[in-house]
């Protein structure tokens, strides 16, 4: 038997008991359409930005409102469907127990199917991003969580629809409910900017997500009750880890160094702490408070070096409060004068 007989053969042995049903429902009478729209979509991906190059990006504001909503939408209900399988009547740990990978139940296949469209409708999250000239969100993560999410859920409802894939269904979606829910929110205008200040607990909310995942694979693995296939398992479980690791690599660079990075814009504007017009302005009491941090642990002044360019704001002297214009390299130069300390 050779090695592909043996691959076909494996892939028979999962369809056992399955419903023939799912084989009419759209795209899933064979590999050949899922795997066509992702070769459609690595070669867009190529070439896409290559035409958008010397291209205006386009405006797509409404459309991308109206996509956003939609997922918003179709997540929701596809916790919904989770919730009228009854999985929870014997609690949460044995909830993806209930179906076992040979079910034929028709709520159940209709849920993996619905969940296989959110994913094959999420590529379009790329196809925007190109088409609006914003590269930079192209990144191994994005790409490789689009394509191996679309396989996985077209693999799902094909071979192995089980209790435990609706369990990590209704996690997934519930995210996404809230991502979405921010895309959308963030795509209406700069007057709900102030409402989106949650950005960073989205993707905490990822990492807690791929957790629960991992935790919930290995014990449905382990536990003799459960029935799943152990392939799909072997198989999520290895995906999640990736995802967890690429996520917590996203988020080490996009918030932890944005951190450091609001910090030192905070201090180059206490630094150049004057107007256009050269008028000392008063200092907020974050940037007051920012500046108390920047010069802790800096010796006084009158022992620092004279290259030292910190501003370290107000200081006393003979129990008199004094606001310097100058930098502290200004202060131990010859070309100011005592005329340039004003006293408040």
């Amino acid at each position: 038997m050779s090695y592909l007989e043996k691959i076909d053969g494996y892939f028979d042995s999962l369809k056992i008991g399955k419903s023939a049903v799912v084989d009419s429902w759209f795209m899933m009478s064979s590999p050949i359409p899922i795997l066509s729209v992702i070769g459609a979509y690595l070669v867009f991906l190529r070439v896409g930005p290559k035409l958008m190059k010397n291209r205006p990006p386009l405006k797509m504001n409404k459309v991308i409102s109206y996509y956003n909503a939609a997922q918003v939408v179709l997540a929701a209900m596809i916790c919904m469907k989770v919730f009228k399988l009854n999985l929870f009547r014997d609690g949460i740990i044995y909830a993806g127990c209930r179906y076992p990978s040979n079910t034929q139940n028709p709520l159940l296949l209709d849920l993996g199917w619905w969940y296989f469209f959110a994913k094959f409708t999420e590529l379009l999250d790329t196809v925007f991003f190109v088409l609006r000239k914003k590269n930079k969100q192209l990144t191994f993560l994005h790409v490789y969580h689009h394509v191996i999410m679309a396989l996985y859920s077209w693999s799902y409802l094909k071979f192995a629809a089980a209790g435990e894939g609706a369990v990590l269904a209704l996690l997934n979606s519930g995210v996404h409910v809230v991502m979405y829910t921010y895309y959308l929110l963030s795509g209406l205008g700069p007057q709900f900017q102030k409402y989106l200040w949650w950005k960073k607990y989205v993707t905490t909310m990822q990492l807690i997500q791929f957790v629960l995942m991992l935790s919930y694979c290995a014990w449905t693995y382990f536990s003799p009750r459960c029935q799943y296939e152990p392939g799909f398992t072997y198989f999520i479980s290895a995906n999640v880890t990736i995802f967890l690791i690429l996520f917590i690599n996203f988020y080490t660079k996009n918030y932890k160094l944005l951190k450091n990075k609001e910090l030192k814009a905070m201090y180059d504007k206490v630094k150049n702490n004057t107007e256009s017009n050269g008028v000392t302005r008063k200092l907020s009491d974050n940037e007051m408070e920012l500046t108390g941090d920047i010069c802790k642990g800096i010796p006084n002044l009158e022992d620092s070096p004279c290259e030292v360019e910190k501003a370290c704001g107000d200081f006393i002297k003979d129990g008199k409060a004094y606001l310097t214009r100058r930098s502290a390299k200004c202060a131990f130069s010859s070309e100011c004068g005592i005329d340039r300390i004003i006293k408040k």
